[in-house]
Formats: structure tokens, C-alpha cells, sequence
């Protein structure tokens, strides 16, 4: 099946706007503060809104740096009273904006900003949550000293603990006599207390936890430029995190999960160049799902396409944590097994093939792979050489009854059933209540008959 579900773009559309809503906030708040006039702001988003309308990342990110650039111009026309600390909140927030232009890490951007914050608020641990995605719970990205939260055993929407109450109500908190209370699962202890949201366009993307071990460390002060600086904060993760997202997509495929065909590709030759070096063999597995076109055909594509993701999940799972497994294209998925010769490959492409024609997807239907097999160096030294063998191995599994596995012995000729090991199994039936029970050659009998 060759058709795809078109969300890779959408996704990538969806970042440019959230992009561009994001660097429009930004603009907005300077103006606000009185940093930039109405004229620079709308000059700096129509710049803005031309990038996202191209559509292609390398637009993007030149105006970002063209934007930034220029904020960071405005901030230097600023006056900084001489009676201020010699790092004042505007001089913190000046390097927090260049902060996007000197880190593309996560961990450099988020040990970068404790570093920021502590001239200004004085605070012994830092522990920065961001939300999870996917379960909707906030983890923790970053820390500096201990992590910190109060009351862990308490669960709110977004997981356990204070951050999550904070993320729930979207509100700072400043509590400054906690008496020393030990935080829940470290050894800090507590005395006063900062929880500020992280917010960009009404979306909460995380919470900044701040403590101190004595109490009344902490003011209205303090927390009025914590949220200042969650403000500027918010902004640059955030596009740090599309930055991420956009990276991600570019080498997964959008519906199952797995890599991409490009990826995939790419880490072969990375590989062939590894077990060459090294003189260590690698195998090959390609798994072609049985019969997905009669699905297609009698349920839709949309259900077969819930098939294809809950296959992709199925093959994340059942691989090895060494391996890599790839979508190559339509129902043909790949897996590379580094330094696994033949006969280990063939054992674990039986597994796989048994997981499954084990397992119920969607629709409670029961689906079977056919697998071939190679391996370096035998069937090939480069990836052009593997992929022609595999996947002739893989169609010899398809034309001598399906549901099974075949390898190859060499690289020369076409595989034919004395040249390959094969193990194969009955096809598996449609009925949930009645699994098929394979039934495996063992491994010396099926070499020999090779």
C-alpha cells in the first residue's frame, strides 16, 4: 500500500504557525514594556509573516536570527540606572532572548537559564517541568541542584506534585515559611518556595519551580521577575521544542512512528561503514505485511491505515533496543540488526514473524508478515547489494505460501529453496479465538537441508 495520510506537512504547517503566533507575542511584550514603538513591531512581524508564508524551514530560522538581531539592538539602546544591580532585569533578559541564537541543545539552553536566574533571585534549586505530549503529564526537562516540589503525593491533571496544581490553575505562587519541609523524593530542604506556569499563546508548555532552604528568601519582587522571565522563557523553549519537532518528522514517518525510508537508508551505509571497519557482521530483515490490500479492499484505507499505525507500534516494541526498524514504503518495513550474523537474524525474524501472527490489530483481524533475511558480507558489502537480496528474500517467502521466513546464503543467483534457509509456519486464520500455532524446523535440520 503506497498511499500516505498527508499529516507530515500538516504537522510542519502547524509548527510555522505556532512559530509565528509565538514570535508575534514576543513582539507584542516588548512593545508593551516600551522596548520597541509600534512601527518597529509591525515592521518586525510583516517579516515575520513572510517567512511562515514560505513554508520552508531555512526561511524561517533567517528570520528568526534577522528578529532576534534586532531585538537585541533595541535592548541595547536601554538605560540602566546606575543605582541597579550591575545585572539588572533587563540585562537578564536580554541574554535569555540571545538565548536562542547561542543554544540549539536542550540541556545547554536550560543550564544557560539557571545560570541567568540566579544573579537576580536567589535560589539554591531549580527544577524546570515541561508537558509531555503525548500522556499530557509534566516531566522533568532540566534541573540545577536538587529537583523540587511540594507535595508529591498529590495528583492534579497534568501528574503529581505542586507543579502540577500550578499548571492546573495557570497561576505563580511565592510561599515563603514552609518551616524547612523536606521536598518529596530529595534531599532538599524547602524554606521558601517559587512555582511560576510557562504559557505562550494560552498553551501551557511547562512549569519553573524555584526553593531555598531558609524562609523569607523570597519576595514580591523575586516573583514578579520570575514571571518575566517565564514569559521571555516560554517563547524560546518553546520554539526550541519546534525546532525538535520539525528535526523529528523530517526522519520518522508520520503514521507508524518508525523511521523513514531516508533514515533508514542513511543509517545502512552508516552501518556498512561500521561492520567494515570493524570486521563484525550486520543483518537485514524486511517484512512485507500479507494480503493488506484485501483489508484495504473490504474496510477502507482508513482502516488500514490504523493497521499500519498499530503495526508500527507492534514492531517498536517487539524490536531488539540495538535494532533499527524503518518503514520502507507502502506495507514494507525493514529492520537493521547490528552485529547479527544469519543464523541470529533468521531467529529473530522468526520472532517477529510470530509476534505477529500472535497479535490482534484493529477490526480484530489476524495478519501474518512474510521476512527474508540478509546479512553482511555474505549477500552484499553495500546497501544497494543488501536491499536487492533481502528483498528478494522476502518475495520467496510471499511465493512459496507466505507467513514465514527466509534467508540468504549467498549473494549470487536467485533464492531458491535449497539455497535458503527457510522457516515457515501455517497461515494464520482471521479468527481471534483460534491463534495459529506455528511450527518452527529446528535450526540444524534446516541447514543441513540447505
Amino acid at each position: 500500500m503506497t498511499r500516505r495520510n498527508g499529516q507530515g506537512p500538516r504537522q510542519l504547517q502547524n509548527v510555522t504557525e505556532r512559530f509565528r503566533k509565538g514570535e508575534q507575542r514576543l513582539l507584542r511584550i516588548l512593545e508593551e514594556e516600551g522596548l520597541i514603538t509600534a512601527k518597529e513591531r509591525e515592521g518586525l512581524i510583516e517579516q515575520v509573516t513572510a517567512a511562515a508564508t514560505q513554508k520552508r524551514t531555512s526561511e524561517v530560522l533567517d528570520v528568526a536570527h534577522s528578529v532576534h538581531n534586532k531585538i537585541i539592538q533595541v535592548l541595547r539602546r536601554g538605560k540602566v540606572p546606575a543605582e541597579q544591580r550591575e545585572r539588572t532585569e533587563l540585562e537578564v533578559l536580554y541574554e535569555i532572548n540571545r538565548l536562542t541564537q547561542t543554544c540549539d541543545q536542550r540541556e545547554t539552553l536550560f543550564g544557560r537559564l539557571f545560570e541567568l536566574i540566579l544573579p537576580v533571585i536567589p535560589y539554591e534549586n531549580g527544577t524546570l517541568f515541561l508537558v509531555n505530549r503525548e500522556s499530557k503529564r509534566l516531566v522533568i526537562a532540566g534541573s540545577r541542584g536538587d529537583p523540587v516540589d511540594l507535595i508529591g503525593g498529590v495528583k492534579f491533571d497534568f501528574g503529581f506534585g505542586f507543579s502540577s496544581w500550578v499548571a492546573k490553575m495557570r497561576k505563580p505562587i511565592l510561599l515563603t515559611e514552609l518551616h524547612r519541609t523536606r521536598a518529596p523524593g530529595c534531599g532538599a530542604e524547602v524554606g521558601s518556595f517559587l512555582s511560576v506556569p510557562l504559557i505562550v499563546q494560552n498553551e501551557l508548555i511547562g512549569v519553573l519551580n524555584l526553593s531555598h532552604p531558609k524562609t523569607k528568601s523570597f519576595t514580591e519582587d523575586h516573583l514578579r521577575m520570575l514571571v518575566l522571565i517565564a514569559g521571555q522563557s516560554a517563547s524560546i523553549i518553546q520554539r526550541l521544542l519546534m525546532y525538535e519537532e520539525m528535526e523529528r518528522l523530517a526522519i520518522t514517518d508520520d503514521l507508524t512512528g518508525l523511521w523513514n525510508r531516508r533514515h533508514f537508508l542513511q543509517h545502512l551505509q552508516a552501518e556498512c561503514d561500521r561492520a567494515r571497519r570493524y570486521d563484525q557482521p550486520f543483518s537485514i530483515a524486511m517484512l512485507d505485511i500479507d494480503r493488506l490490500k484485501d483489508v484495504n479492499d473490504s474496510l477502507g484505507h482508513d482502516a488500514g491505515d490504523r493497521i499500519l499505525a498499530d503495526f508500527g507500534r507492534l514492531l517498536r516494541g517487539g524490536a531488539r533496543s540495538s535494532d533499527l526498524p524503518a518503514r520502507y514504503g507502502g506495507d514494507e518495513f525493514a529492520v537493521v540488526m547490528p552485529m547479527t550474523d544469519r543464523e541470529h537474524a533468521l531467529l529473530a525474524g522468526e520472532r517477529l514473524r510470530r509476534m505477529v501472527a500472535e497479535h490482534v490489530f484493529p477490526r480484530r483481524k489476524k495478519l501474518t508478515v512474510s521476512v527474508g533475511i540478509a546479512s553482511y558480507p555474505g549477500c552484499g558489502s553495500n546497501p544497494l547489494e543488501l536491499m536487492k537480496r533481502v528483498d528478494v528474500a522476502m518475495y520467496e517467502a510471499k511465493r512459496t505460501g507466505r507467513n514465514r521466513t527466509v534467508g540468504r546464503t549467498h549473494a549470487a543467483g536467485r533464492p531458491e529453496m535449497a539455497s535458503s534457509l527457510v522457516l515457515e509456519a501455517p497461515q494464520a486464520t482471521e479468527s481471534p479465538a483460534d491463534p495459529p500455532q506455528a511450527t518452527v524446523p529446528e535450526m540444524a535440520r534446516a541447514a543441513a537441508a540447505a
